[in-house]
C-alpha cells in the first residue's frame, strides 16, 4: 500500500497515512481536529553509475595530455 502525506488546513500539522489507491479516506488532525488534505511528498533522488559527476566525463586538458 502506498504512503500519503496529509497536512492540516488549520494548524499545518503533517501526518503520513497508508491506504489503497482507490480509497479516498478523510482524516482529522490529531492536534486540533481540523481537516487534513493530501499533499505531494518530497522525494529524494540518487543518481548512481558513471556519467553523473563532472570527473566521469571530463576530457583531459592539454597540460595533462602532454605529460603522458
Amino acid at each position: 500500500m502506498p504512503m500519503y502525506r496529509y497536512v492540516c488546513e488549520k494548524c499545518g500539522n503533517e501526518e503520513v497515512h497508508l491506504h489503497g489507491l482507490s480509497e479516498t479516506p478523510s482524516f482529522s488532525c490529531g492536534n486540533c481536529g481540523g481537516k487534513m488534505s493530501k499533499t505531494i511528498s518530497k522525494v529524494g533522488i540518487v543518481f548512481k553509475g558513471s556519467g553523473f559527476y563532472i570527473t566521469d566525463s571530463k576530457n583531459p586538458t592539454k597540460a595533462e595530455s602532454k605529460t603522458e
